[in-house]
């Protein structure tokens, strides 16, 4: 599976969309960074993952968007009550991280282009021109990316979160590298999400970003022997 995978959802209201976690758990050898995790993740709300450098946020994250299976446990995405597959949860999912690639030689437009195509998205050239807009690159939009600054290079990574409208979207660090009117670009579009009724799930360092949202989940509380 592709870090660019998503699915294009119809904007409408009908039942909550929910993200579960199921007695989650995750390792590597014998490093734990959480156990026995469960919570519910609901559509219109905003959450923010915390913990300290190293403490398993983004690992939450990619498991979270079903690009890592977890060594324990599960977890459940149901859009308009509906139940996604794990199989196809990683194309509901737009996820925006420091550590996904985006195709230098090619421009913001074709990178969209590209995402557009292989997921056979309709009206695509409005959905690229609208994701565009909302990261304030319609400027740069056939410049090539290797030009751009790293800060660029991120409102980039969020156009292709952005692109098919997915009903989750999962922020890991979303405004690293950003300047102080990329980080407002940042918060407008998680107030929007919010407003539609998606799920937004921010991973921060930052505490100003994880007060901004409705609840914090700190992983290191998932460490502790739990009932």
């Amino acid at each position: 599976m592709d870090s660019f995978g998503f699915i294009l959802f119809e904007r409408k209201t009908l039942d909550m969309h929910t993200l579960t976690t199921s007695r989650l758990g995750h390792q590597f050898g014998k490093r734990l960074l959480f156990k026995k995790m469960d919570v519910v993740f609901e559509g219109g709300t905003t959450s923010a993952i915390v913990g300290s450098n190293g403490s398993g946020k983004s690992t939450l994250v990619r498991i979270l968007a079903g690009l890592m299976l977890p060594i324990k446990g599960d977890v459940v995405l149901k859009v308009d009550g509906k139940e996604i597959t794990r199989e196809m949860r990683p194309l509901s999912c737009g996820l925006v991280a420091p550590y996904l690639n985006v195709y230098s030689g090619f421009s913001p437009r074709e990178n969209l282009e590209f995402i557009a195509k292989g997921r056979h998205l309709p009206n695509a050239t409005l959905l690229i021109d609208n994701a565009l807009e909302q990261v304030q690159l319609s400027h740069r939009a056939d410049d090539p990316v290797h030009t751009f600054s790293s800060g660029m290079i991120q409102r980039v990574r969020l156009a292709t979160a952005l692109v098919s409208d997915p009903p989750v979207l999962l922020f890991d660090e979303p405004t690293a590298t950003l300047d102080i009117e990329g980080e407002k670009m940042v918060h407008s579009i998680i107030e929007n999400a919010k407003k539609e009724g998606k799920i937004v799930i921010v991973a921060t360092n930052e505490a100003d970003e994880a007060a901004a949202c409705e609840r914090r989940i700190n992983v290191e509380d998932f460490r502790t022997s739990r009932a």
